[in-house]
């Protein structure tokens, strides 16, 4: 006989998988303060205890749902597979997390949410395992907490390059960068000069956050053409780059029919504020209208929807039916910027800043005479 609350807890799965894909998107959009994202976390821990009140059950929807090999499914399931301690949940859960880039984001965020000190042993664990992909997991969930490994980095890095075939290298590269090793930093310069594309990156990335920035016109290739590290190359490149190449490089990003979206990212990351009118231009456009509205709330600090600067969201639309579906779960969340009534207040805002410098000028004369 089927449980009589199976139904409950399909929905606890579908909803917390939802809610972990939705929080991985929002942490790198302006429009969610710190308040907000804890509200999102606190839905996603009550949907897991919801789970956790019948366990076997609760594996049960869980592992059915693996088979559609989606992060958020792999977090949910991986959760509750660490929580109950079963050796074989586990692995199942573990065997899945390694299917691809999506699942294994989903099994390692699963081990950052876990508690301290249970997160603490999986990590030594895997640190000291003499399997790869035990110590890509251990290296991976220390990058989320912002734990040092200490010597073990090193060790493993040292592992990873006799193994380039296997992303354990690359992702310790990554870790140099994000604990902000400096005594690492031979290794992450000397991995920006290698042939293969996925290390150099992370070699480049790396030294730039390390403070080595002439190695930022190294991202070219990342940053002006389509590439898995091309977000990430601009987050940070743009951030550092002469404000003359930076001005070059997004102009071609903007005028290359493929790459507007970057473009728009580009100018958010670079903080350039007079490519604001290049923004609002570009709201009109259905595919890169709330891309833009984000990038103009990271430039200004305006929140479009408190300052009534929104639009409802276009009906069905045919011309919409080819985009891509990344983009639309990426922008599911933004709101929809009103082009017209944004680009009063900024007329309005420069009319101001106008008839201030003028009125500095008069001063000056009158106070003389």
């Amino acid at each position: 006989m089927d449980n009589p609350y199976r139904g409950v807890f399909e929905q606890h799965v579908i909803d917390a998988a939802f809610l972990w894909m939705q929080r991985s998107v929002a942490v790198y959009q302006p429009h969610y303060s710190s308040e907000a994202l804890a509200q999102l976390e606190q839905r996603i821990d009550r949907h897991l205890t919801g789970l956790l009140l019948q366990p076997e059950l609760a594996w049960e929807v869980c592992e059915g749902a693996l088979a559609f090999e989606e992060g958020g499914e792999i977090f949910v399931a991986a959760m509750v597979a660490f929580t109950s301690g079963d050796k074989e949940k586990i692995e199942r859960a573990m065997r899945t997390g390694f299917a691809n880039t999506g699942t294994f984001k989903g099994l390692v965020s699963a081990l950052g949410w876990l508690p301290e000190e249970k997160r603490r042993l999986w990590v030594q664990k895997g640190l000291a395992s003499n399997e790869l992909d035990d110590n890509l997991l251990a290296i991976a969930t220390c990058g989320i907490i912002a734990h040092d490994p200490g010597e073990s980095l090193l060790r493993l890095l040292k592992r990873g390059e006799r193994h380039p075939e296997h992303p354990l290298f690359t992702r310790c590269l990554r870790l140099i960068g994000e604990l902000k090793r400096v005594d690492l930093t031979a290794v992450a310069n000397k991995a920006a000069t290698i042939d293969n594309t996925d290390i150099r990156f992370w070699g480049i990335w790396s030294s730039i956050l390390l403070g080595e920035h002439d190695y930022v016109l190294a991202m070219e290739l990342y940053i002006l053409q389509t590439n898995p590290w091309q977000q990430k190359a601009i987050r940070l490149a743009f951030r550092v780059l002469p404000s003359d190449v930076a001005d070059a490089w997004i102009d071609r990003l903007l005028h290359h029919p493929d790459q507007q979206r970057y473009g728009v990212k580009a100018i958010a990351a670079n903080a350039c504020p007079h490519l604001v009118q290049d923004l609002i231009a570009t709201m009109k456009d259905k595919e890169q209208a709330c891309v833009a509205g984000e990038a103009f709330s990271l430039l200004t600090g305006i929140d479009l929807k408190q300052q009534q600067l929104t639009r409802y969201p276009p009906q069905h639309d045919d011309e919409r039916d080819d985009i891509d579906s990344g983009i639309e779960f990426e922008d599911a969340k933004l709101p929809w910027p009103d082009a017209d009534k944004i680009a009063a207040l900024c007329n309005s805002v420069l009319l101001i800043l106008k008839m201030a410098i003028a009125i500095s000028w008069v001063r000056p004369s009158i106070q003389h005479t």
